[in-house]
This record gives C-alpha cells, structure tokens and sequence, in this order.
C-alpha cells in the first residue's frame, strides 16, 4: 500500500449570519479560506474519465466546512431529496472515521444538494443518520435546488462548473462528544462519482488499489488533522 495522504485542516474566521442571510456570499468568501485540495486519483483503468475536482476544507468552531468545485461534461442531479441513491448523480462525498474508532460515517452530496449520510464498519450493514440531525448539515449548491441535466459538447475544459459547500455541524457526528475540532485527528477520504452518467468515473483524494471501484474500504483512508 502506498503512504497515505496527510490533510491539516485550518481553523477559520466563518461569518456564519451569511448563512441564512446571504448563503451565496458565504460561499463565495470562503474561496479565500480554507485548505486547497484536488481528487487527482482516478485508479480504474475502466473508468477513465476525470473530471476536473477542487475542494476547500476548513473548521470554525463546532462547524467542519468543505466546498467542491466540478467541471465535468454531464451534470446530472435527479433528486432534491435526503436518502436517495445520490451516487448515481454527479456526486461529492466526504467519508470520516474518528480517531481509534473501527467505523467511518459517509456524507455523499449531488450537485443540487440532497444529501444521502450513514455510519458503520464497512458497506454493508450501515445505519442511516436521523433526519434530524440530516436537517442540520447546510447546503450551498451553486445550482438551483431541482433537477437538472446537463450536457456539454464541445471542449471538457470548457464544461459548465458547479460548486456545493455543505457545513457539518459537530452534532452530526453521532457517536462522537466534542464541543469543537480544536485538534482532533480523523482518517477519511474524500470522493467524486457518478454512476448513473453516461461515462460514468471514480475520483479519490486517497489512492485506493482495489480491482474494482469501491470507496467503502477505510483501509485506504488518508489522515485529517484538525489544527
């Protein structure tokens, strides 16, 4: 197994009144913050199509904020509800296990917003979060919140770009009892997929070498730091 991704993830200044007074300007200021990164592996030679993916992470008290920039040819997002088979959309997912925990929970986005968030060992068997605390993860798709299906002919860098900047409050994480992320380390991986496009394609932060695509395998996890 290769050596593992290392991510320190920065404490920020949020603005967080924007959240419900402005959600787009607190989108758009949190380009300027928060650790940069790219989901450059695309390790199914099946699979090869790659999406242009950037994100940005960072924490602000008791809140985890990420943010994925996509271009990609096709975008597509078939539902506006939690619980839905989000993965088959153009889709951005944050998988997380906390530090000497033997489980990882998953929050898995479309582009317009829904939401699919569960926690356990391994793929099977995995227990979903209760709408309630589903209810408190914000979302900020730069789309508008319905279906949409896009498609671009021409040159892949010339495709549309679609940004979603979810915030994960600290509640969330069910199992776990901190106040904030104030040094705390995870192991995680973060992912871009699209199983029901018409090419469809598996991008990772953390190679995974597996024969076939599968994002449920903690053993290829990278580190999260929290300073």
């Amino acid at each position: 197994m290769e050596e593992c991704n290392k991510l320190i993830i920065p404490e920020v200044e949020a603005d967080f009144s924007l959240l419900s007074d402005n959600p787009q300007a607190f989108s758009e200021a949190f380009d300027q913050l928060g650790r940069p990164g790219t989901l450059e592996n695309a390790p199914w030679k099946d699979f090869p199509d790659k999406p242009s993916v950037n994100f940005r992470i960072a924490w602000s008290g008791d809140k985890l904020i990420l943010k994925f920039t996509v271009r990609e040819r096709e975008i597509l997002g078939t539902s506006t509800k939690d619980y839905s088979d989000v993965f088959k959309d153009s889709c951005v997912e944050i998988f997380l296990s906390p530090e000497g925990k033997d489980y990882y929970y998953n929050f898995e986005f479309n582009c317009v917003g829904a939401c699919l968030a569960q926690r356990g060992t391994e793929r099977a068997g995995r227990e979903e979060l209760p709408e309630c605390l589903l209810d408190q993860v914000v979302r900020i798709p730069s789309l508008p919140i319905e279906p949409v299906h896009l498609y671009h002919e021409g040159l892949a860098d010339e495709a549309p770009v679609w940004s979603l900047l979810v915030v994960l409050p600290a509640e969330v994480f069910s199992e776990e009892v901190f106040a904030d992320f104030k040094a705390l380390r995870m192991r995680g991986n973060l992912y871009k997929c699209g199983d029901g496009l018409e090419k469809p394609h598996y991008l990772c932060w953390n190679k995974i070498e597996t024969e076939n695509p599968d994002f449920h395998r903690p053993e290829f996890f990278g580190e999260l730091w929290f300073s």
